[in-house]
C-alpha cells in the first residue's frame, strides 16, 4: 500500500512540474519548453566531433546576450487597445508606429479570450535602436490585459504614454 502512494506521489509530482515548465506565460524569461535542446553529453556525441585524447574540448561560445527588459502592465476595456497603443507608437520616430500600432490593434481584436499573444519591435527613439515587446490577453468579459517590456531608458517614458491615455479618461 505505502509503496503504491509513494509511485502515485511520485508520478504527480512529475505531472505538475511538467505542466508547470510547458505553462508559463513570460516572455521576459523563455519558457521552459521553448528553449533549444541541450547539446547531446560527449559520451553520445560522433568520434569526430570529440577531441583527441589528453586534450580538453574547446570552450563553447558564450550565450547571447538578452537585454534586461522592464514590464509595463496595464489592464482596461479592449475597445481602448488602438488609442493606448497610438499614444505608445508616438515615442518612437521608427520601427513601432502608427500603423504598427493600429496593426497589433486589430490583430488584438480578433484574439480569442484566455489566449495571449506576443508582438516584437526593434523601434528607434532619438536615433538609438531600443526595443518593444508588447504582450496581449483578453479575458471572457472583454478586458484587455497589456504588457510592454522595454528597456529600461524607455520604461519610464512607456508607462507615461499609458498612463496619460488611461487617467484622462478615469480609467
Amino acid at each position: 500500500m505505502r509503496l503504491t502512494l509513494y509511485i502515485g506521489a511520485l508520478g504527480l509530482a512529475a505531472l505538475v512540474w511538467g505542466a508547470g515548465a510547458i505553462a508559463t506565460d513570460d516572455p521576459a524569461g523563455a519558457p521552459l519548453a521553448a528553449q533549444p535542446p541541450a547539446a547531446p553529453p560527449p559520451a553520445a556525441q560522433p568520434p569526430a566531433a570529440q577531441p583527441p585524447a589528453g586534450q580538453s574540448p574547446a570552450p563553447a561560445a558564450p550565450p547571447a546576450e538578452v537585454p534586461a527588459l522592464v514590464r509595463v502592465t496595464s489592464s482596461f476595456e479592449v475597445k481602448h487597445a488602438a488609442a493606448v497603443l497610438r499614444q505608445v507608437a508616438k515615442l518612437y520616430s521608427a520601427g513601432f508606429v502608427r500603423r504598427d500600432a493600429e496593426l497589433v490593434a486589430t490583430e488584438i481584436d480578433a484574439l480569442p479570450a484566455e489566449v495571449s499573444r506576443v508582438w516584437d519591435f526593434s523601434p528607434i527613439h532619438k536615433g538609438a535602436s531600443s526595443v518593444l515587446r508588447v504582450r496581449a490577453r483578453l479575458d471572457e468579459f472583454g478586458n484587455l490585459d497589456l504588457d510592454f517590456f522595454s528597456a529600461p531608458e524607455m520604461a519610464a517614458a512607456v508607462r507615461g504614454a499609458v498612463d496619460r491615455y488611461l487617467n484622462a479618461r478615469g480609467l
